[in-house]
C-alpha cells in the first residue's frame, strides 16, 4: 500500500511540474517537490523518461477504465457518442491531466519513444476495427480512425474549455460537435 501511495505521489507532483515546466523539469526538482530521496525515485523509475511514459500510460488507462464501456448492441453512433462524451467530459473535469496528455502527444519527446506506448492504442484500435468490420464506419485503416478519434476528443475538449463555463457549453453543444465528427467517419 505504501509503495502505491509513494508512486502515486511521484506521479501527481511530476504531473504538476511537467505542466508548468515541460519535460525539462529535472529529477532533482521532482524529488524536492515530493520530499523523497533520490534512491526512492530510482526505485520506481529507471529514468525521468520512463516516468514521463508511465504517467502518460497511467492517464490513458484511467480514461479507458472510467469512460469506455463494452459495446452493448446500441447503434454505433450512440455507442461512440456516449464514449466520446464521457472522454471529453473527463478532460473538462481533469484539466491538468488533459494538459499533460496534450503536452505528451504534441511534443517532440513522443517521437523519441514512439512504439513504447502501443498498449494505450490496443483497445481503441480494436474498438474501431469492430465498427469498421460491422460496416458502421468507413473502411479506412483503423489506426487512422483511432488517431482521428483521439484528435476529435482533444479538439472538442479544447473547444469547451475555451468557454467561461466549460460544463455548460459541453451540455448544450456536445450533440452538435459530435455530429460534425460523426458525419466524417460514419459509413452511412
Amino acid at each position: 500500500m505504501e509503495r502505491t501511495k509513494t508512486k502515486n505521489k511521484i506521479f501527481a507532483e511530476a504531473l504538476e511540474l511537467f505542466i508548468n515546466k515541460g519535460f525539462s523539469a529535472s529529477v532533482n526538482e521532482i524529488i524536492l517537490k515530493t520530499g523523497i530521496a533520490k534512491g526512492t525515485f530510482y526505485y520506481y523509475f529507471n529514468t525521468k523518461e520512463e516516468l514521463i511514459v508511465e504517467l502518460y500510460k497511467k492517464l490513458m488507462f484511467e480514461i479507458e477504465a472510467e469512460c469506455v464501456t463494452e459495446y452493448g448492441g446500441e447503434s454505433a453512433r450512440d455507442y461512440s457518442k456516449n464514449i466520446f462524451g464521457a472522454i471529453v467530459k473527463w478532460f473538462i473535469l481533469n484539466p491538468d491531466k488533459f494538459n499533460y496528455i496534450l503536452i505528451f502527444e504534441t511534443s517532440p519527446f513522443i517521437k523519441k519513444i514512439v512504439g513504447r506506448v502501443p498498449e494505450t492504442l490496443k483497445a481503441p484500435v480494436e474498438n474501431t476495427m469492430k465498427k469498421v468490420n460491422m460496416g458502421m464506419l468507413k473502411a479506412y485503416p483503423p489506426e487512422m480512425i483511432t488517431f482521428f478519434d483521439f484528435s476529435f476528443t482533444r479538439a472538442a475538449a479544447n473547444y469547451f474549455l475555451s468557454h467561461s463555463d466549460p460544463l455548460s457549453a459541453f451540455k448544450s453543444d456536445f450533440n452538435m460537435v459530435f455530429d460534425l465528427y460523426w458525419d466524417g467517419v460514419s459509413g452511412k
